[in-house]
């Protein structure tokens, strides 16, 4: 083992700070001084820099003037999107910007359609066998995960749980 990764694995061990979690280390820093380029060059630019895909709306238009200084790559980013009213998605690698109206729309869509599909999934009950605890004293910590279709009581003589709820909706 060479004395870098002894002395790697010896501040690991001991509990010294991850460098990823101070935050100096929150993303490369870059200088950038732009004169009147267009936005979809720039957040390319930006997207390369963070080793990110890039999906941009087609209402994503104008130009950006940018002289900054040695500034973490994510910070340039979000000063780019919000100086035009604009918003960005992470899904994985893929960095999607668009207006902060069209994503805000978007969301609220996601949302309606959870809802909707939980309406109208069916209910399923489950049992649940509690040992070392009481089963009555779970009840609340259960009410407070349930949706409100779902319902949960209590076999004091099994000290079993019983659950009624729609099954976890996944969004496509």
């Amino acid at each position: 083992m060479s004395r870098v990764r002894a002395a790697v694995l010896a501040l690991a061990l001991l509990g010294a700070p991850s460098f990823a979690a101070s935050p100096k280390a929150e993303g490369k820093r870059v200088t950038v001084d732009i004169v009147r380029a267009d936005i979809h060059n720039v957040l390319r630019m930006l997207a390369d820099m963070g080793r990110l895909n890039l999906v941009v709306d087609d209402e994503v238009q104008g130009t950006v003037t940018l002289r900054l200084r040695n500034v973490p790559w994510k910070q340039a980013l979000e000063t780019v999107l919000s100086s035009h009213g604009l918003g960005r998605e992470l899904q994985g690698d893929v960095l999607r910007v668009a207006p902060l109206s069209k994503l805000k729309d978007e969301a609220e869509l996601r949302v309606k359609l959870k809802q909707a599909r939980e309406d109208a999934a069916p209910l399923r009950t489950y049992f649940i066998p509690v040992n070392y605890a009481r089963a009555a004293d779970l009840v609340p910590h259960v009410q407070a995960q349930l949706s409100p279709r779902g319902s949960v009581s209590v076999d004091a003589r099994t000290n079993t749980l019983i659950v009624t709820d729609v099954e976890p909706v996944s969004l496509p």
